[in-house]
């Protein structure tokens, strides 16, 4: 158990600068720092002293390229003065330059944050990290190309397997991005499912990398390749798997 006594060393340090560093935003590296020049100067009723990096680093723990720039921090801000290798602590708190309120608020370092459990980041925009990576976002998903290709029938998911092998025959493959747009084209022709895997086999016929119109159209019943006529109640699809 931890036993301190002011008669084993103890550090001399007025109450009037106690109260200026209470109303003084200080990072936690900042104030790690500090601390660490206040034990190597008035602990030893010192009010400068030859004060290393690889000792700040033993005294707080912090990383050696994390005490150099958050010396310069304290330097710039007029609260520790260096002359030469010694350092020193400002105690004239009026010269202290201290943050603006909004700095204060929103500059903060990630280790002063306090970040509720599972969540390691907080965004520009207030979107939580979590640990796993996933942003917690109010939004809704977007159906995906391969669900809405999924709730498609046999014969337009094997067209458009097809359609996807003419790309990569003529070396324009499709990025799953590419996919959800084709579809979107496709949907924008026509929501006739019939007509679009017309479309689909009018592309891969003539190696066309997009989808067009079709001349024409279904009119209440199809016409094949084979110049044949489907009446209403027989497989629509029958012909499409014949010629493909």
């Amino acid at each position: 158990m931890a036993n301190p006594q002011a008669e084993d060393g103890h550090v001399d340090i007025a109450n009037e600068i106690v109260e200026a560093l209470a109303v003084t935003y200080l990072s936690s590296y900042e104030s790690q720092v500090l601390w660490a020049i206040f034990r190597k100067t008035y602990g030893w009723h010192k009010k400068e002293d030859w004060i290393t990096g690889s000792q700040l680093v033993e005294m707080t723990g912090i990383a050696k390229g994390h005490i150099s720039r958050t010396l310069k921090k304290l330097i710039d801000r007029n609260m520790v003065n260096k002359n030469g290798k010694k350092l020193s602590f400002q105690k004239d708190y009026d010269k202290w330059i201290k943050l603006p309120k909004r700095v204060t608020n929103i500059k903060l370092l990630k280790q002063d944050i306090k970040l509720p459990k599972r969540v390691t980041e907080v965004t520009q925009i207030g979107q939580e990290v979590t640990q796993i990576g996933k942003h917690k976002r109010n939004y809704t998903k977007e159906t995906s190309s391969k669900e809405i290709i999924q709730k498609k029938s046999d014969v337009f998911i094997k067209v458009w397997r097809k359609f996807k092998v003419m790309r990569k025959k003529i070396k324009k493959p499709m990025t799953e991005y590419a996919e959800e747009l084709m579809i979107k084209e496709l949907n924008k022709l026509t929501n006739n499912e019939e007509e679009q895997i017309n479309i689909l086999n009018k592309s891969i016929m003539n190696d066309w990398q997009g989808v067009f119109p079709l001349k024409g159209g279904i009119n209440g019943q199809f016409t094949g390749t084979n110049g044949s006529s489907k009446k209403p109640g027989e497989d629509k699809y029958k012909h499409l798997e014949e010629t493909y």
